[in-house]
Formats: C-alpha cells, structure tokens, sequence
C-alpha cells in the first residue's frame, strides 16, 4: 500500500513564507513605480541636470511613474528653463547654445531598468515625444578657437552604457525656433509642425562600421510644414512649404522651396545697396537615390537623380555701370555650388516647367526691359564639388520658349573645379518675330522695332568671372527700327534723323544682304564686378545682336 507523503509543516513555512516575501517585493516595486518614483527619481534627475549644467539649466517634472513588469514609463509636463542671469556669470565658460522647451508627455514603453543597473544596457521599445516646443538661442563664440575632438555617440556614452538598443523613437508635432544673437541683426529661424522618427537605434562598439544603418538608425523619416531661414542681413530668406524624408527609401521630397527677399525689388535695391535682386521659387524638388551614409564621417551625400518641377526665378537689375564697379565680383552658381561645407555628387538633375523672367531697369528711362524663357525642361549631369572625380564638368541641356513664341536650345558646360568660373554657352533660336522685344529694346536700347524677322540665330561663347568670348549668326530680314528718345508727357519720342540714319546708314536690313555673304557677329563683353550671371549671358548675346546688325 502506497503512502501519501505530506509536505512537513516547516517546508510549507517556508514555501509560504518565500512567496509572501516575493509578492510583498512585486507590490513595493510596483506602488514605488506607480506613486512614489517622482519623489526619489525624479528629485535625482532635477538635481543631477542643475548640477550637471552648473546651475544653468532646470528641469520640473509634474509626475514620473514606472510599471516594472510591463516596463511603461511615463513623464508628464516636461519643462527646461535656462537662467540667463546665470549665463552671464559663467562668462566664458557659458555654452553658446541653450536650450529651452515644454513638452506635455514622454512615453516609454518596454524599458528594461534591471538590464540597465545590472548590466550597463540601456533597453527600450519605443520612446514618444509629441508636441515639443522647443526654443535655442545661438549667443556670440566668447571661448578661443580650438580644434574640436570628433566623438562618437558610444564613446560619449560608453562610461553609462555598454550599449543603447531603442526600436523606435518618435516626435509628433514640434515647433522649433532658433534665435540667432551672434550679429547685431537678430536672426530667428522657425520650424513649424515637425514629425520624425527613428527605427532600430543600436549604439555600441560597432555600431558606426554598420553600413546598413545612417546614424545608428536602420530607418529615419522627417517630416515637417513649415520652414523659414533668414539670411544674415534679413534681406532675404530660405522658406519651405513641407518636406518629406525617408532614408530607407533613399527619397527627399521639398514642396515650396524658395528664395524669398524680404522686400519688393526697387525697397530691396535702396535697402541693401545691391543693383541686383532674385526671386525664385520651386514647387516641387525630390531626390531620389539619396544616399546620406557617408555623411556622418566623411561629409558626403550622394543622390542619383533629382527632379525638379516647376518654378519660377525672377532676376532684376538696375543697370548702373559705375556703382558695380568696385568690390569684389560675385560668384557665379557654379561657385557658389564649389563653397558647399559638404561633398554633394548628383549624378542628374532633370527640369520641368520652370520659367526664368530678367528684369532691368534703365535709370535714364526709369523703366524696365525684359527678356524671358517660359517652360524650360532639361537635364544636368555630373555636378558634384569632389574634387577627386574622374570629370570636373559639369553640362547642362535646355529647351525653352523665348519671350513665349520661339523654341531656343541651349547647351552648357561649367567647370567645377575651375576657380575663375569657367563655362561655355551654346545655343540656337528658332523663328522670330523682333516686334515681340519691343518691351525690351524700347526702355533699355531706347529703340523701337517697326519689323523685322529672326529666321536663325546661332551662338556659343565661353567665359569666366572676367569676361566672354565667342561668336554668332544671325540670320535675318526686313528689319526697321525707331530711334527714340525720353520724354516726359509721351513717354518716348521718335528721333527722325537719327532713324533715318540709322536704317539707311547704320544698320544692316537683312543677313545675308543680297549677293553677299552671311555675316558672323562677335561677341566680346569684359564683365564689371557687380553683375549678376543672368546679366552678364544677356549681354554676351546682345554684344553679338549688335556686332551683326550694325555696320562697321
């Protein structure tokens, strides 16, 4: 017969005993978590983050509560205060960047706290931001330029952590501005609703030598509505509609990308003492085959193509010889394109539906001329600022409507390493009716075009930052032209004897003239330091108008 063993009264003492213990345990770590973390964790953190900053910095918390089993953390009312008075004493020990902000909430969910204090490994499944408003401002460098220690974030955080594992981070809604107090002209960038969000962060020994990842991170999206970035003097700003980010889809997409000054063209001129004035806005930009992995180490971002779909760049210029006559020349894009503070390779840019209008004013007739190319497409191919590719040249190929009613092609090459700018320009026009530049010979030639037919103009010419070479021809008939002068109460008035002149003597009815050869015009212009790119390619072509038109 079997016996029944019974479990000895002493045995189920303990079992009892050890079980009573282990739930009084779970409870404490649970009603600690729930009701009284903030007292202990979050007067550490207060503490630690003012002593930490040198009494610069002070963070209040509302309420921190932790649910150790199911690893849910969570922090309410988040507010970082920076004592400017405080700033001041520290002199030059002062950051030259603080950081303000309230934040209603942050989320954790799955944070493991025993992995961290037992084993140094920082371990969460997502971390929520919403809502952030955050402030910077940007104070004066007081400290002596030294070069800085380039670190990785393991290697900033390496004394903390072993390694930093977090699935997925994420802000939703922030306002971000920036005050910038580094020139007497307060600058103040704005971002408005800005979302983004960090998938797989994985910070350790290794993690930057991990190719698949840009940032640690195996995915980042951003996405945000509103942009706005002045410029140093005010005088013009950086705006942006929305952009859109994915860096595993290798995709940047811009919507509203423009240029803007702060003032109407002639304001802008008087205020900025500058003779030249662009506008230009893009509607749509993406780039696709964006490649940012090299960015971090090396500086470097590759993109296979980038499209852009209509625009419009509005250029103005007064035209004022003498006051462009000093100071240094402007860069041309292609150079400015060469001062970038990082390596950019396109491979190709393609355009769509872009309208590019040049505006200059005559003082002498206080009005303004005008040239135009409406509805340009094209691609551009190898514009990079490396200055170790195989090919330093840059091409560009265009087709356009000139002033709307001509087919005009065109051809560019830009060297990109060349430190004068170099570039050629070629290009051909298709029939042409003259009469439709009377809007711009009349208020900047002072002369009228009564007829005249453009059945071929061709032309290429190269240049730098001092001047262009080349030549032309044009082919034309029946051209007539008016002489004006200004005048007050008509506007213009024909000058009689000098139209004569000008027709019978001066100028060439046609090219070919009958029986003879086709003329080739010349172009020859010597730029002044002031003038814009735009400025100097219209008189490059209007030197060569004029060299095959009129009589030598």
């Amino acid at each position: 017969m079997n016996r029944i063993l019974k479990p000895s009264p002493l045995a189920v003492k303990i079992l009892v005993g050890v079980f009573a213990l282990c739930l009084l345990v779970v409870l404490s770590i649970w009603v600690v978590g729930t009701f009284f973390l903030k007292p202990f964790a979050g007067q550490k953190i207060q503490r630690a983050v003012y002593e930490k900053s040198d009494q610069l910095y002070q963070i209040q918390l509302n309420e921190l509560t932790y649910n150790p089993f199911t690893g849910k953390a969570r922090i309410t009312d988040v507010k970082l205060q920076a004592d400017t008075a405080r700033r001041r004493q520290l002199g030059k020990e002062a950051p030259d960047l603080i950081f303000e902000g309230n934040m209603p909430e942050i989320s954790v969910q799955g944070f493991q706290l025993f992995s961290w204090l037992w084993g140094k490994k920082l371990s969460v499944e997502a971390i929520v931001l919403n809502q952030f408003d955050l402030r910077l401002t940007q104070f004066p460098n007081t400290k002596p330029d030294e070069p800085e220690v380039q670190k990785t974030p393991y290697e900033m955080l390496n004394k903390q952590f072993e390694h930093v594992k977090i699935g997925r981070i994420q802000g939703d809604n922030w306002t971000v501005k920036q005050v910038d107090r580094r020139t007497k002209k307060v600058r103040t960038l704005s971002v408005q609703k800005l979302s983004w969000k960090v998938d797989d962060l994985l910070i350790d020994e290794k993690g930057h030598l991990d190719t698949t990842r840009l940032w640690y991170a195996k995915a980042i999206e951003v996405n945000l509505d509103s942009l706005v970035l002045p410029n140093q003097d005010l005088s013009a700003s950086v705006q942006v509609k929305k952009i859109q980010l994915s860096t595993a889809n290798k995709r940047l997409q811009i919507e509203g990308l423009g240029s803007i000054p702060s003032y109407p063209r002639m304001e802008y001129v008087r205020r900025t003492g500058n003779t030249s004035y662009t506008k230009a806005v893009v509607n749509h930009i993406e780039l696709a085959g964006l490649d940012l992995s090299k960015y971090w180490l090396q500086k470097k971002v590759k993109v296979e193509v980038v499209t852009v779909e209509g625009g419009l760049v509005n250029a103005f210029e007064v035209r004022s010889r003498s006051s462009k006559m000093d100071g240094p020349r402007k860069p041309f894009p292609h150079q400015l394109y060469q001062q970038l503070p990082f390596q950019l390779d396109i491979d190709s840019v393609k355009v769509r539906q872009v309208d590019i209008v040049y505006d200059e004013l005559n003082p002498k007739t206080n009005q303004t001329g005008n040239v135009n190319f409406r509805r340009i497409k094209g691609v551009i191919v190898s514009l990079s600022n490396d200055s170790l590719r195989k090919t330093n040249v840059c091409k560009a190929d265009f087709q356009a409507s000139f002033m709307g009613v001509s087919s005009l092609q065109t051809h560019f090459t830009f060297d990109m390493r060349s430190p004068r700018g170099q570039y050629t320009c070629a290009a051909e026009l298709a029939t042409l009716d003259l009469r439709v530049l009377k809007s711009t010979f009349k208020p900047l030639a002072l002369m009228d075009i009564e007829t005249g037919i453009v059945d071929r103009f061709q032309f290429r010419f190269s240049g730098d930052q001092v001047k262009t070479s080349g030549s032309g021809t044009l082919l034309y008939h029946d051209l007539k032209i008016k002489i004006l002068k200004p005048d007050e109460k008509k506007g213009f008035k024909i000058r009689d004897l000098f139209t004569f002149a000008a027709n019978k003597v001066l100028m060439y009815e046609s090219n070919p003239m009958p029986k003879k050869e086709v003329r080739q015009g010349k172009i020859s212009y010597e730029r002044i330091p002031g003038e814009s790119f735009f400025g100097i390619l219209w008189r490059s072509i209007r030197s060569c108008l004029s060299d095959s038109a009129l009589k030598t």
